[in-house]
């Protein structure tokens, strides 16, 4: 068993909701998809945390967005820094939903 293909089954035993279920059923016998979507960890570019929308360690969905803020909260209490952060959206698909994740984490 990939790498890959183990992230997708551990995504797959977690009490994820009805959409991300879906779509990693949908994906069960495709191993491409699973390669691509499981391959690595969405990264940072110079524009932020971005990606094609979807199910997968290397998309955007909102486990992505939990797991890098938190990573973004463990930073700032390690730091010393203050417990304050901006929040903001645009006019992409989910961003709204993505800010209101952000802030759920960072609370």
């Amino acid at each position: 068993m990939t790498e890959a293909e183990k992230r997708y089954h551990d995504w797959r035993a977690c009490a994820l909701d009805n959409e991300t279920a879906a779509e990693l059923n949908a994906i069960e016998s495709d191993g491409a998809q699973i390669e691509e979507r499981f391959c690595r960890e969405l990264s940072f570019g110079t524009g932020g945390l971005r990606g094609e929308l979807g199910a997968g360690t290397a998309r955007m969905n909102v486990y992505t967005v939990r797991r890098a803020t938190q990573g973004l909260a463990d930073f700032l209490l390690a730091a010393g820094l203050p417990k304050r952060a901006a929040i903001a959206h645009d006019s992409r698909i989910k961003s709204d939903v993505f800010a209101h994740e952000t802030a759920c984490v960072l609370a």
